[in-house]
């Protein structure tokens, strides 16, 4: 049955791919995405627990929701693509608000200084003398908000940072900004504690440059390699899959394991949420970033982000990004959210497609919670966070003189 499920999964793959031909396609994303790591997690690189059947179907479900969300974008989108996508190329010819992009990337720099004091001030309260750990800790605590407003300085400077490399120019001067804004944003994203932060930078930065037709191999592995160094440097730093103490050897062998255990261990621990079937919670998990702003008015107990651990056998607490809508409203829920999710990806790639500055913000942003979604939920928990995202976007592209003239061509490149 496993071979057959994984079959399946293979044909949609194939299918998506032939719809345009392009790898940026979402739904081609989604299917790839949980072929690969069901095809790892058959083949076992680590000891971990087996799951049923149905969970298999489940997943296979899930790239059939997305893909039939994709298919019904396409088919309601009023403007057919003109041209092969696969040959085509989104083309700059002037930025939307040049002097606003480069206030924004002073003031993602102003802001810097500031909010690392507030992370040292927040990591000296531990007492713990492994500063990264410390600041982690502290702010892992649900009930607090330890940055205040200064918690908003990060997302700004990503943002920022999508706006320079959708408007980068071929410039010297241009070019140095941009690599101020990515310096920034990797600096945020060290605050953060996290490695998915620096997904977040990496994603949409590496969707970005195949909609401008400048990602290459090079390009790709460069990215492949930064994110691993970033991986092993935070496993050994933080003690999830190495430690300082230990020789390079044995941190080599540990950070191996952590990595496939990241890969994996979401499988097997969904797996278990669905054996123990739940009562439905109708929304409290799906729509928690909500559910919490509601709370902090009314004085009611916040939902934590940081979920209990099970071990599968070593202990995981990350998911799939499968978990919320189905704890919330069980299988019937799942398909449907992501056929939703598929839709609304698939329109915001179609529109990309056809010199929407706009919507290849949405793009690039959208590709990261679709990167990550067969390990952990980034659709649902940081939720707040995308509209802020969604709405500095709009403000910056649709605000102003130039937000109704054709910035964007799309041009056919060269199949040779």
């Amino acid at each position: 049955m496993k071979i057959i499920i994984l079959a399946l999964l293979a044909l949609l793959t194939i299918f998506n791919y032939r719809r345009f031909r392009d790898y940026r396609y979402p739904a081609f994303i989604a299917s790839a995405l949980w072929l690969g790591v069901l095809t790892l997690y058959c083949f076992r690189p680590i000891t971990i627990d087996s799951i049923s059947i149905l969970t298999l179907l489940i997943f296979l479900a899930v790239v059939l929701a997305f893909t039939g969300g994709a298919e019904l974008a396409l088919l309601l989108y009023p403007a057919p693509l003109a041209i092969p996508v696969q040959r085509c190329e989104v083309q700059l010819t002037s930025p939307h608000h040049p002097r606003a992009r480069l206030l924004l990337l002073l003031i993602s720099g102003a802001l810097f200084p500031f909010v690392l004091a507030k992370a040292n001030a927040i990591a000296q309260q531990s007492g713990i003398g492994n500063w990264l750990i410390a600041l982690r800790i502290e702010t892992s605590d649900v009930g607090a908000s330890p940055y205040g407003l200064l918690g908003n300085a990060s997302i700004l400077s990503f943002v920022t940072t999508f706006l320079w490399a959708i408007e980068v120019g071929t410039g010297r001067k241009e070019r140095l900004q941009y690599y101020c804004a990515i310096a920034f944003s990797a600096a945020y994203a060290v605050l953060a504690t996290g490695r998915t932060s620096f997904l977040l930078l990496f994603v949409p930065l590496l969707g970005i440059s195949s909609m401008r037709g400048r990602l290459n191999w090079k390009t790709f592995v460069g990215a492949g390699l930064a994110f691993l160094f970033v991986f092993a440097t935070f496993a050994v730093i933080l003690g999830k899959g190495g430690s300082l103490d230990s020789a390079i050897r044995d941190n080599r062998a540990s950070v191996q394991e952590s990595l496939a255990q990241y890969a994996l261990g979401s499988i097997p621990a969904f797996d278990q949420v669905v054996r123990s079937d739940p009562p439905f919670r109708y929304g409290t998990n799906t729509f928690v970033a909500g559910v919490n702003v509601v709370r902090r008015f009314t004085g009611g107990t916040l939902i934590s982000p940081i979920q209990e651990e099970v071990n599968v056998p070593f202990p995981w607490n990350v998911y799939t990004a499968l978990q919320p809508p189905f704890i919330d409203f069980g299988i019937v829920g799942v398909v449907v959210v992501f056929c939703a999710i598929g839709a609304m990806s698939t329109y915001c790639y179609a529109r990309a497609i056809k010199g929407d500055p706009l919507y290849l913000f949405y793009y690039a942003v959208s590709l990261f919670p679709l990167a990550v979604m067969t390990f952990t939920d980034q659709y649902f928990a940081p939720f707040e966070s995308w509209l802020k995202y969604l709405l500095l976007g709009y403000l910056y592209f649709r605000i102003g003189r130039k937000a109704h003239k054709a910035q964007w061509l799309p041009r056919a490149i060269d199949a040779s």
